[in-house]
């Protein structure tokens, strides 16, 4: 009777013992496919999504702080001439440049703020990994975070307009980082927004010192705004 018992417990204590590393594989094999499979997956499928839309957010501020502040070309270059009404220097008007940026990078991460509160929605089907099933079922809302602070810098193009001309157009480069929040994974997008600020006819020859590699010059280094 004894002996019975004791093979009993023995073989629940066996069973116990397998059902636990069963769990634990099957614990363990679910985390792997989700970080090695489903992630990779999903953030894929959403890459571009969310680029398109916090470039969509850096644009719309830059039009409006733009619109608002009714800045020209003339408020951001300063053109000097010499005696000869050669062109002597070409330079920035950083104050107005930094007020700019300050205020673009304001109204971007408030873009992007309610950019993120809206979130996006990935198809259930994406969740599995499965490439087949990536776009397929209901819609799932996933929210978007903006992280860290936004970067800015100025750069400068010069191209031929025709004889004696030159056209010279101004560029904001705002760079921004959004964030897709999953339960078991975040994922950081960077994002690079050019846009156009002011472009003029520069009427005379400019001097050669201005062209750089590919006719483009750094204006203002990338600060932290």
């Amino acid at each position: 009777m004894k002996k019975l018992c004791y093979l009993q417990r023995k073989h629940k204590k066996r069973r116990a013992i397998i059902a636990l590393s069963l769990t634990i594989f099957l614990i363990v094999s679910f985390l792997l496919y989700v970080f090695c499979v489903v992630n990779p997956v999903v953030t894929e499928a959403t890459r571009a999504t969310i680029l398109s839309l916090s470039t969509s957010a850096v644009s719309d501020a830059v039009y409006d702080v733009l619109q608002e502040e009714n800045i020209t070309y003339e408020d951001l270059v300063n053109i000097t001439y010499d005696a000869n009404e050669n062109i002597d220097l070409i330079s920035i008007n950083t104050v107005v440049v930094n007020k700019l940026a300050r205020k673009t990078y304001q109204v971007a991460q408030l873009y992007l703020d309610n950019m993120g509160k809206n979130g996006i929605d990935i198809a259930l089907g994406t969740f599995t990994g499965l490439p087949f099933l990536v776009g397929l079922g209901p819609k799932v809302n996933i929210k978007l975070v903006s992280v860290g602070a936004m970067s800015a810098s100025f750069s400068s193009n010069f191209l031929s307009a025709g004889i004696n001309q030159t056209n010279h157009s101004l560029y904001i480069n705002l760079e921004a980082s959004v964030s897709l929040i999953l339960p078991t994974y975040t994922s950081t997008i960077d994002s690079v927004t050019e846009v156009l600020v002011a472009e003029s006819v520069i009427v005379g020859d400019v001097p050669d010192v201005y062209f750089g590699s590919n006719n483009t010059i750094d204006l203002a280094p990338s600060n932290k705004v």
